[in-house]
């Protein structure tokens, strides 16, 4: 991919900048400079949100990008150019903004847009996109590129690969899992971490459950005596074996006892029930004679019965005749009762009839009189719908008058609630045409609030910066202290270290004065005379090596002071540097946070100055709100009174109408009610007298023709009612007489009876009621010959079986039963509770069993997942993650791109080598990085370096990562580099060997972009894009192709 063009439009700091970067490509390496926030930065965040719609970092959106100078309705855009292959692509991106309003006045809140236009070779559009859903798809794909690894690609910050290269492996691992998408291995770490918890935690339960099982398992007494309590459970089941065999020897003895008692019981049963079968004989004779002597008793009444039952059967021949005269003498007393009544009704009847006859005259005398009166009930039939008529044109009259004056009222009213409307109207329009004002203000108090929030938000920055600043000042502080007492350690480790050497010197020619020979030469002053040799007490063999080994430690103690003090060094230096930076930009946001407020402010004051700016335009844009509440209040009223005044000239209008049609309804209603009184009758002067006159008569003939009816009908009733009555009673006199002759036949028949039996009639009567229990006498009789026959028999049968047999006794023979069933019920009890702790025990151990099973498999799970585990988060030995193993890979290849220009930039002196031995943790273990310096063919911490050798190590590890990120995406090309600042903490030294790096690399066909503010940067580099900046906020772009 290579830029082309970038425009900006009101895109932070610029109102309308184009960079044309094709002026540029011809030596490829140019710098961006210009002064602490005047948008040299911004450039690539224009990129980056055309490209992605969020700025480098994601730090802010595209809307918070607008520039705070830009007008109300002006538009925010960045255009970008780039060409990819043998195609041109634009990309137009506006975030969500406040638009004018193409029809009337106003603005509009318009979302964001992105526009992308694809061009061929000869720059003919080909292609266009205009939805996000089409275009960041569609550049994703062309550029192979996220936007976290665009910008590590294309914007190299220096200071963060410098802390990349000294960070611990746990701080790489972070930014190489973004750039790479790892997160999958750490995912899947996390997942084992989880399951290998869950597996122990499993474990752990199903060791409880087991436990509790072996705990549940019944004991004896001798076998729990032996139990201790730190028997391993495999221990307890060889002693529950033991006590399983001495179960069931116990349990075969108690069978056996069993078995037996069951014989003896079974042996006692069979006498009993053979000596109950003879005690029931003895029961059965003496029930036999009881029954006997209780049939003898009978044997009287018995008698007595049949007897009866002989004069019984000759009443029942009479019963017949004797029931057939009772029937008929209560149906001779139902005659006469009868014939009483209807001789009673008879006469009834004669009176009525007679008393309704006479009634029938009285009211047949006035019937002329009723005649005379039907008459006038049909003139008064005639007159009455005039009547009506008239009541009702008087009362439509009445109606008209009502409405005609509730009209009247109406239109009255109307009229001035018209001039009423008219009024407002006029004073609505004069308020109306504020309007446009009120919108414009609060348009104006929106953009002094983002004016007033951007400056807040700058104050925040600089509080934060200044903090950051203080913070520096304590470490450089800190570090200044841990310099001074380092040097002060060192000091006190050479004095150690001179005396211990002094020490070891005294004792070396204290052995060597031994060993000097008269008139040989001296290995120390070469005399061959020894006047005064040195006389100090000789050191054992074994403090003497002891000493080399102080002198030893002491040397390699003052190696790591060494080391440490350089590093601290540089450490200050570093500090120092990014102090210097800190306080340069501090004073470069305190002259712009000045330049946002209209006059000049103590920085104490800024926070209060600008929430007094807050709380003012709060104010004001509450006093604008009701403003335009009450305008769009007034809108609403006006719109209503408009329709208001329609309404009521078309209800004036109607009204009008309308009463002119009442009056002509008024004086056609007046001439009908005239002509009705001339045809209404004089007797009567109101419907009401009329109709009073009506009801009384219409009353009177009523009630007269209603007596005469009833009258009349009564009559006829009462005579049919006689004649009825006549005929029956001359029939019931008939039936009479028959009936009189049938019961004296049937008396003759029931006389003589009696007479030949010589009974009353009383003792008639009460054998005849007793006829029916002739049957049940019989049954008696012969039920009680039939049991008498069998008795004897019986008593015969018995006699002969137990002739000469005693009564057996049971009791004995039960109290042997009870006590042989007792001891077997206990046994049994016995043998049930031994047999269920067998059973149960059973079933424990095998639950204990599966448990011991599940168990074993529950421990391989784990020690798989746990081996698993290990080597996917690395806390195995070798303290190395799967992750990180990925990531080593890709690292490998990264310092191995990087020794290709580490070694080009620093002529073959240093390269990258990765450190493979494991660290003390697993933080420092995987991803650490050492330098090999070619001359002193020794490896050593990437934090020894200078400055200068710190930028040439971190440029080269920047430029390896783009190109491994490059080929991870697919081979994608970005022939475009901005390596933002980092030159300014270099010293003069690291500086020049920093500039000549980037010469270096120049030539590989990559623009690249510096971007900063560092002089000397200015005097080596021609080509310039220069940011300047005006008073009131704005910057602009100018480009520098040669020195002038």
């Amino acid at each position: 991919m290579q830029p082309i063009r970038l425009k900006l439009e009101n895109f932070g700091p610029y109102e309308d900048s184009l960079i044309d970067f094709s002026d540029f490509y011809a030596q490829s390496l140019f710098l961006i400079t210009g002064k602490t926030g005047a948008g040299k930065t911004t450039i690539f965040d224009g990129m980056t949100y055309a490209l992605y719609g969020n700025t480098s970092g994601g730090l802010r959106q595209g809307k918070e990008m607008r520039s705070n100078f830009a007008e109300v309705g002006s538009k925010t855009c960045v255009t970008f150019t780039f060409k990819q292959e043998n195609k041109t692509y634009e990309v137009v991106r506006e975030p969500e903004q406040l638009v004018k309003k193409l029809r009337g006045e106003g603005f509009r809140e318009q979302p964001a847009t992105v526009r992308l236009t694809v061009f061929d070779e000869n720059n003919n559009e080909i292609e266009q996109l205009t939805k996000q859903k089409d275009v960041g798809p569609f550049l994703s794909e062309l550029i192979q590129l996220n936007e976290s690894q665009f910008s590590q690609i294309v914007m190299l910050p220096q200071g963060e690969f410098r802390r990349f290269l000294n960070a611990d492996s746990d701080s790489k691992e972070k930014v190489l899992r973004k750039l790479f998408n790892t997160y999958f291995y750490q995912d899947i770490a996390d997942s084992l971490r989880a399951q290998k918890k869950a597996q122990e935690s499993l474990l752990k339960d199903e060791h409880q459950v087991l436990n509790l099982l072996v705990g549940q398992i019944e004991w004896q007494d001798d076998f729990k005596e032996k139990q201790t309590d730190n028997m391993y459970y495999q221990d307890l089941l060889t002693l529950y074996g033991d006590q399983e065999k001495a179960y069931q020897e116990e349990e075969k003895t108690q069978l056996d006892v069993i078995s037996k008692e069951k014989k003896e019981l079974l042996k006692q049963d069979e006498l009993i029930q053979a000596e109950k079968k003879w005690l029931e004989y003895f029961k059965e004779l003496e029930s036999a004679r009881k029954k006997q002597n209780d049939l003898s008793k009978k044997e009287v009444n018995i008698l007595e019965d049949k007897r009866r039952v002989a004069l019984l059967k000759e009443v029942e021949k009479i019963k017949p005749t004797y029931e057939y005269l009772l029937t008929l003498e209560k149906e001779y007393d139902s005659l006469l009762i009868k014939e009483k009544e209807l001789r009673l009704k008879e006469e009834t009847i004669s009176v009525k009839l007679k008393k309704n006859q006479e009634i029938l005259a009285e009211r047949l005398a006035n019937e002329v009189e009723i005649e005379k009166d039907k008459q006038e009930l049909i003139n008064i039939e005639t007159s009455l719908p005039l009547f009506k008529r008239k009541e009702t044109l008087e009362k439509e009259q009445k109606n008209l008058k009502e409405e005609l004056d509730s009209l009247l009222k109406l239109q009255k009213k109307l009229a001035l609630e018209q001039d009423s409307i008219n009024q407002r109207l006029v004073a609505g329009k004069n308020i109306l045409a504020k309007k446009p004002k009120a919108i414009e203000t609060k348009f104006q108090l929106v953009k002094e609030e983002e004016d007033n929030q951007t400056r807040l938000v700058e104050i925040k920055k600089y509080q934060k910066k200044k903090f950051a600043l203080e913070e520096l000042t304590l470490q450089l502080e800190d570090v200044q202290k841990q310099v001074l007492k380092t040097r002060e350690q060192k000091e006190i480790k050479l004095n150690e270290q001179k005396q211990v050497k002094s020490d070891w010197a005294k004792a070396q020619i204290a052995k060597l004065s031994l060993e000097l020979v008269e008139g040989e030469m001296c290995p120390v002053c070469g005399s061959l005379e020894h006047p005064s040799p040195t006389h100090v007490e000789v050191m054992t063999k074994e403090e003497m090596i002891l000493l080399e080994e102080k002198v030893e430690t002491i040397e390699i103690e003052l190696a790591q002071i060494s080391e440490t003090i350089v590093s601290l060094d540089k450490t200050k230096e570093f500090k120092e540097s990014e102090k210097e930076t800190f306080e340069k930009e501090l004073e470069d946001l305190r002259n712009q946070i000045n330049l946002l407020f209209e006059k000049e402010v103590s920085e104490s004051d800024w926070l209060l100055r600008n929430q007094e700016k807050t709380d003012e335009l709060v104010i004001k844009r509450q006093h604008n709100e009701v403003e335009l509440n009450q305008i769009e209040e007034q809108i609403t009223i006006l719109e209503e009174a408009e329709s208001r005044q329609k309404e009521v000239s078309e209800q004036l209008n109607q009204m009008q109408e309308r009463v002119r049609e009442l009056e002509n309804k008024n004086l056609q209603v007046t001439v009908s009610y005239a002509e009705i009184n001339e045809r209404l009758p004089k007797k009567w002067s109101a419907l009401k007298e009329m109709m009073e006159e009506s009801e009384t008569l219409s009353s009177k003939v009523e009630k007269w023709e209603k007596e005469v009816a009833t009258l009349k009908n009564d009559i006829n009733k009462s005579e049919q009612q006689q004649l009825v009555t006549k005929t029956t009673l001359k029939n019931e006199l008939e039936q009479k007489n028959v009936l009189e002759n049938k019961l004296a036949q049937e008396q003759k028949k029931v006389d003589l009876f009696k007479e030949t039996q010589e009974f009353s009639m009383s003792d008639l009567n009460e054998l005849i009621t007793q006829v029916e229990q002739i049957t049940t006498l019989e049954e008696d009789i012969q039920a009680f010959e039939k049991e008498s026959y069998a008795l004897k028999e019986e008593m015969t049968k018995l006699d002969h079986l137990l002739d000469g047999r005693e009564k057996p006794e049971l009791e004995p023979l039960m109290l042997v039963r009870d006590t042989l069933n007792n001891s077997l019920e206990k046994n049994k009890e016995r043998l049930n509770t031994l047999q269920y702790r067998m059973s149960q025990n059973k079933k424990i151990i095998l639950q204990v069993r599966e448990k011991e099973l599940s168990i074993k498999e529950q421990l391989e799970a784990l020690e798989e997942l746990t081996e698993l585990a290990n080597v996917m988060t690395g806390d195995g030995p070798n303290k190395l993650s799967m992750e990180r193993f990925v990531l080593q890979t890709y690292l490998k290849r990264i310092l191995k791109r990087g020794n290709e220009k580490l070694t080009l930039l620093t002529n073959g002196r240093y390269q990258f080598e990765l450190k493979e031995e494991q660290g003390s943790f697993k933080k420092k273990t995987g991803l650490e990085i050492n330098i090999f310096d070619d001359n002193t063919g020794t490896l050593r911490g990437v934090n020894t370096l200078s400055g200068g050798e710190s930028f040439i190590a971190a440029l080269s590890l920047a430029l390896s990562l783009a190109e491994v990120i490059q080929e991870e995406a697919g081979g994608i090309k970005i022939e475009a580099m901005f390596i933002d600042e980092g030159f300014g903490s270099l010293d003069e030294d690291a500086l020049e060997m920093a500039i000549r790096a980037l010469e270096s690399i120049e030539g590989e066909g990559r623009l690249i972009g510096i971007i900063s503010h560092v002089r000397e940067l200015k005097e080596r580099i021609p080509q310039q894009l220069q940011i300047k900046s005006t008073l009131d906020g704005k910057s602009y772009v100018t480009e520098r192709l040669e020195f002038e």
